[in-house]
């Protein structure tokens, strides 16, 4: 008995965890609803645009072209609306917890080419 209760003391911090866990995901749901969904298909489909154009310039040899490009892109996508809406939902949900939901970070749609160069990364 005494064993019984030992270990349901070592559970209840994890369940508290579990909780906690479950609100903060409850809550990006929420949040994310709010994006515009138009907007997002939109970003969706001028990042393949984006993709393909700078493979090609990429292959081309035209590092420098494909660089500027990517770095405007960068700070379009940064500054869209819903990207905007994507951080401020995801702010509070642990980066265990992001890695967990690869598609949806922020920082991977909108990747920001100033540190790095765009054809080393396609």
């Amino acid at each position: 008995m005494k064993k019984f209760f030992a270990t349901i003391l070592l559970l209840l911090p994890m369940a508290a965890i579990a909780q906690d866990m479950m609100v903060q995901m409850q809550e990006m749901a929420v949040c994310m609803q709010s994006i515009d969904q138009k907007e997002m298909k939109a970003l969706g489909e001028e990042s393949d645009a984006f993709e393909k154009e700078m493979k090609g310039l990429c292959n081309a040899g035209k590092r420098d072209e494909a660089q500027s490009k990517a770095i405007e892109f960068s700070k379009k996508m940064l500054n869209s609306s819903a990207i905007k809406t994507m951080v401020k939902c995801t702010e509070k949900i642990p980066a265990s917890m992001k890695q967990m939901m690869p598609n949806m970070d922020p920082e991977e749609i909108a990747k920001d080419y100033r540190n790095h160069h765009v054809c080393d990364e396609i």
